[in-house]
């Protein structure tokens, strides 16, 4: 009687012990450091941020944004790491990954490190709100 009872106390002790390792083992965008800025002209398309993960250095800032994108074939979502000048206005993207799944879930699609210019983002795109958010938060 008391094996039975071990027994259970274990198959309960299991699904728990599971769920509080994965938080500590496997890296998620479902905790809550994703902000949602903002949404593409049809709504389908949404753009995030990582405030928690906005680093100065010197005259820059740099950041991570996400977009989702759940029409797509293959690439569902794209993180992106950024550089920004805020005096100017500009930034720079350093690295871009794709993934098959939402929130930069699943497998890896493509990873492109080539840095590209300096740019001003267009008026009322996602790009310069996303810009105006992290200068924002820098300052």
């Amino acid at each position: 009687m008391m094996m039975k009872n071990k027994n259970n106390n274990m198959k309960k002790l299991i699904p728990i012990l599971t769920v509080f390792l994965s938080f500590f083992l496997f890296p998620s965008t479902s905790l809550g450091e994703w902000k949602p800025v903002s949404k593409s002209i049809d709504g389908k398309d949404v753009f995030f941020l990582d405030f928690d993960r906005i680093r100065e250095s010197g005259d820059y800032v740099y950041y991570w944004s996400l977009g989702n994108f759940p029409e797509s074939d293959g690439t569902l979502s794209v993180m992106i790491y950024q550089k920004g000048d805020c005096e100017r206005f500009t930034h720079k993207i350093i690295d871009v990954y794709g993934f098959e799944g939402q929130m930069g879930q699943g497998e890896e699609t493509g990873h492109d490190n080539s840095e590209s210019k300096w740019r001003s983002p267009p008026p009322n795109s996602s790009l310069e709100i996303m810009l105006k958010s992290v200068c924002e938060r820098s300052n």
